[in-house]
């Protein structure tokens, strides 16, 4: 007879975050989806990291502090998805495989949501570039047509003068 698991509703956006557009999770997460208590995934993740090249420890474990409900500042890390998959590669059970593929497809979401947000901004950048490039085109026709216009203003001038005196008898004064 297979035990049954209860698993709390997985909303990816709360299970994962990115920030200069790199996902990552914490350990007070961790320790609240899986059900353990913070000090114990803390535990586990220092000694994971312990025992990890330091080039890749430092890559996906980063330290920061939290201010608890009491107000009081702890310590907890950020993980990016290789430190998360390290970490809780240990941890056993139904429910926790369940958890690990939800953390794995929030994971996934969220570095789709950055490539769609990469992509969004590169296609406006490229829509505002050809905006520039037209405004740019106009300004130097429109530049041109100024200038042309000053030197046709001033033959026209000249020609007028001509026309006019033409037209107009010429006064002859004699004393």
């Amino acid at each position: 007879m297979k035990e049954a698991v209860l698993v709390q509703e997985f909303d990816f956006s709360k299970m994962v975050m990115a920030i200069q557009g790199k996902a990552f999770t914490t350990s007070q997460k961790i320790a609240d989806y899986f059900g353990k208590r913070h000090d114990n995934v803390l535990r586990k993740i220092r000694q994971v990291k312990s025992e990890c090249p330091p080039e890749f420890a430092d890559l996906n474990f980063e330290e920061a502090d939290f201010i608890d409900k009491n107000g009081e500042v702890q310590p907890m890390f950020k993980l990016t998805k290789d430190g998360y998959m390290l970490v809780v590669m240990g941890f056993t059970g139904a429910a926790a495989t369940l958890i690990k593929v939800r953390y794995i497809q929030a994971f996934n979401w969220m570095a789709d949501q950055l490539t769609r947000w990469q992509e969004m901004g590169e296609q406006a950048q490229h829509r505002h570039a050809l905006k520039v490039a037209r405004s740019e085109v106009k300004a130097r026709i429109g530049s041109k047509m100024m200038n042309a216009r000053k030197r046709e203003k001033k033959l026209l001038a000249l020609e007028f003068e001509q026309i006019l005196s033409m037209t107009q008898p010429k006064l002859i004064f004699t004393e």
